[in-house]
């Protein structure tokens, strides 16, 4: 596997072509000739090493988001030209799925400082007093925003 020349020691380096190969850490650490297979685990330069390489591989490897949808695309245009529109419906569903169209929304709630003063007293209260205020209908509701004019 070539890398670019490192720091590392040859058995760190026969270390992380085995990680890189497939092999398990136990399995590589005693390939480089290891006598404890959690040795070559302590070296911070081997973690990176093997972080660098891997993000390598995975760039080079990656599938990009617009390769999928022009591959589901192209799907959907041979399922209109048979007129397989079930395979259509599919195929605009997966779409949909990637580019996020089923995620469910956030919303955000900011609590200003009149509200938190508001619900500060509120949490404060005893059940019984929450019932009260709650079943008193001739008190008056306290707006605790200012109006605005407009």
């Amino acid at each position: 596997m070539a890398r670019r020349p490192s720091a590392l020691t040859p058995k760190q380096n026969a270390f992380v072509d085995g990680v890189l190969t497939g092999k398990s850490r136990h399995a590589s650490a005693l390939a480089a000739g290891y006598p404890n297979s959690s040795a070559p685990d302590i070296s911070e330069a081997i973690r990176l090493e093997i972080a660098q390489a891997r993000e390598k591989l995975t760039d080079l490897t990656t599938i990009k988001r617009v390769d999928v949808i022009d591959g589901i695309l192209d799907g959907i245009a041979c399922a209109r030209m048979q007129g397989d529109s079930g395979n259509m419906i599919k195929g605009w569903t997966e779409v949909a799925k990637i580019l996020g169209h089923y995620a469910p929304e956030v919303k955000t709630i900011n609590v200003n400082m009149n509200q938190q003063r508001l619900r500060s007293k509120f949490e404060a209260m005893t059940d019984e007093e929450l019932l009260a205020l709650q079943m008193a209908p001739t008190q008056e509701v306290v707006d605790v925003e200012p109006k605005t004019q407009h």
